[in-house]
């Protein structure tokens, strides 16, 4: 692996929690419980579950680091969001949370060596990854959630509008 596509990722890994802030900057608490379906999540429930899988990242991006071929254990995100009362819990601790989180693993970064970045564990969904394949897939997980978060914010927006 290059270290300039390595770096781009770890850039968009750590741009992650600034990217979740602007996403819901202006947002009042009417529009954090805001469901744009029945079976959708709300942006509190978004931004909580961003913090609870990024608990989860942490936990496996150093049990890759320090196991030789890690077992990697997946989640019902769902049962999470239940059990757990997602539509309760503070949003502002979330994302402090949150942001500490990345930027400590993100400091694992700083200092590995190419073998370090070669370490694979074994995903029970998605098989033998690397410690690359990790952090891209959780670079992206956040993209992807600040991405459904403006989409909601849309539809937030269309509804004043109709109203207004």
């Amino acid at each position: 692996m290059e270290a300039t596509p390595r770096r781009e990722v770890v850039e968009k890994y750590r741009s992650g929690p600034g990217k979740v802030e602007i996403s819901i900057d202006g947002l009042n608490e009417n529009d954090l419980e805001f469901r744009p379906a029945p079976d959708k999540w709300s942006i509190r429930e978004i931004i909580i579950h961003l913090c609870d899988s990024e608990i989860v990242a942490a936990y496996r991006i150093r049990k890759l680091l320090s196991e030789k071929n890690a077992n990697l254990t997946s989640y019902d995100q769902n049962l999470w969001v239940t059990h757990l009362n997602y539509g309760k819990r503070n949003i502002t601790i979330a994302i402090e949370l949150f942001r500490l989180l990345r930027k400590s693993t993100a400091e694992l970064f700083e200092d590995l060596t190419q073998e370090a970045w070669q370490r694979t564990a074994i995903h029970d969904q998605y098989g033998i990854m690397t410690l690359f394949d990790l952090l891209q897939l959780y670079a992206e997980h956040c993209e992807n959630h600040v991405a459904q978060i403006r989409k909601i914010r849309l539809q937030i927006s269309h509804l004043s509008d109709e109203k207004g």
